[in-house]
């Protein structure tokens, strides 16, 4: 029962009823009490008649008849009194009308009661009509709000500074309003992103597919040389190897942005992830004669998804070896301290402009002055993504002309 006195209706209520009825008790007592002292009165005015008439009659049985009226008399006197009595027609089953101050106290009894329970009755009418109307109110309150909710408004809020159940139950509300506005939020970013991908996919495969649907069509119509038939097969698995890359990054960064990954995260050095990630570009890196420098430090030990962030780290490099000249180098170093451990990928190429820098991680982007026409600017998108995903800062500084370094930092907790 404790539990539910914590709500202040409940003990306004409480303490009103109990107040009122003592009131009223009070009340009933005062009014019984005072009819009762004039029942007294009127019985000794009766007992006064009597005695006068004794008195005149015969004043010796005065000194009878006196204590009598003050103290309990026998039972056997009394009995053959109320013999007498009967004679003259006086029995406790005549009428209260036929005695008339005993009558009279009952009347007025009966009518001072009457009048305090309809006074009683119309305040505790009041009382509850105050209380059930304070109770619907929150209930219509509640009931307007979540018909808002359902209607799509979001931005109600109702506020109770009170303790209690409908706090709570105010409180409830507000958490949920907020958690539906949430989760409705999240799908309509779902919705949008979906579009957007198939938006993006449908841009991204048209210009491939076009060089594909060409290059089928001259080997079909056309009669070629054998070289120039390998010619136009060789470009077209290049745009086979084009797509079927794309599509999958398309989905990489898709499901991290779904966040519908887990990672499987573990203690790992992270020279063993950047050598790794280094020997996938080994051969794409000699090929245009570009040098990627990277020594080996002391340990580093950080918790993450290998094969992630691995992934991560190409996308980057490869990035740095297509806007690197010939013969270029790419400087890697990592670091560590108290604060953070910090990958710093530093190369002499093309540079970026201050313009474009912005926009580098915007998937899709390619920078204006940038030499690779075959790069679909989505590998740093899905970098990023990566090393978000595990608590870490990327960001880049660059200069045209000179190069640009991006430098990736994992805090310490």
């Amino acid at each position: 029962m404790g539990r539910y006195f914590i709500n202040p209706e409940l003990k306004k209520s409480t303490m009103a009823i109990l107040f009122l009825n003592i009131l009223f008790l009070v009340a009933v007592l005062s009014v019984v009490q005072i009819n009762n002292n004039n029942l007294k009165a009127n019985y000794i005015k009766s007992l006064a008649a009597v005695t006068n008439k004794i008195s005149e009659e015969d004043p010796r049985m005065l000194k009878d008849i006196i204590p009598i009226t003050t103290k309990e008399v026998s039972e056997q006197d009394a009995k053959r009194g109320m013999v007498i009595l009967k004679q003259y027609g006086l029995t406790p089953q005549l009428q209260n009308q036929l005695f008339p101050y005993v009558n009279k106290t009952i009347v007025y009894n009966t009518y001072f009661i009457i009048g305090i329970f309809v006074i009683m009755a119309t305040v505790f009418f009041i009382l509850n009509y105050v209380q059930y109307v304070y109770f619907y109110n929150n209930i219509r309150k509640i009931t307007l709000a979540a018909k808002k909710v359902v209607d799509g408004e979001y931005d109600i809020w109702i506020n109770e500074d009170k303790e209690g159940d409908f706090a709570k139950l105010f409180t409830s509300f507000n958490s949920m309003r907020t958690i539906i506005r949430n989760n409705i939020e999240e799908l309509n970013k779902e919705k949008h992103f979906l579009v957007d991908l198939l938006s993006d996919i449908s841009h991204q495969l048209k210009t491939p597919l076009s060089s594909m649907f060409v290059y089928n069509d001259i080997l079909l119509t056309k009669e070629l040389t054998e070289e120039k038939s390998q010619f136009f097969l060789k470009n077209n698995k290049k745009q086979l190897h084009r797509m079927n890359w794309l599509i999958k990054s398309i989905l990489k960064l898709a499901r991290l942005d779904s966040k519908s990954i887990e990672f499987a995260k573990e203690p790992g050095d992270l020279n063993e992830t950047i050598r790794n990630s280094i020997d996938t570009l080994r051969e794409e890196a000699e090929g245009v004669m570009v040098k990627v420098k990277f020594n080996k430090n002391q340990e580093v030990i950080f918790n993450h998804d290998r094969l992630w962030l691995e992934e991560a780290f190409i996308n980057i490099i490869k990035n740095a070896i297509e806007h690197t000249n010939v013969n270029g180098i790419i400087n890697i170093e990592l670091t560590e301290n108290p604060l953070y451990r910090r990958i710093e990928i530093e190369d002499n190429g093309e540079g970026i402009s201050e313009e474009d820098l912005p926009n580098i991680f915007k998937r899709f982007y390619k920078a204006k002055n940038s030499k690779n026409s075959d790069s679909i600017g989505i590998g740093l998108a899905l970098a990023k993504s990566i090393i978000e995903a595990h608590d870490g800062l990327i960001e880049v500084k660059s200069n045209v002309n000179i190069g640009t370094k991006f430098i990736i930092t994992f805090l310490k907790y």
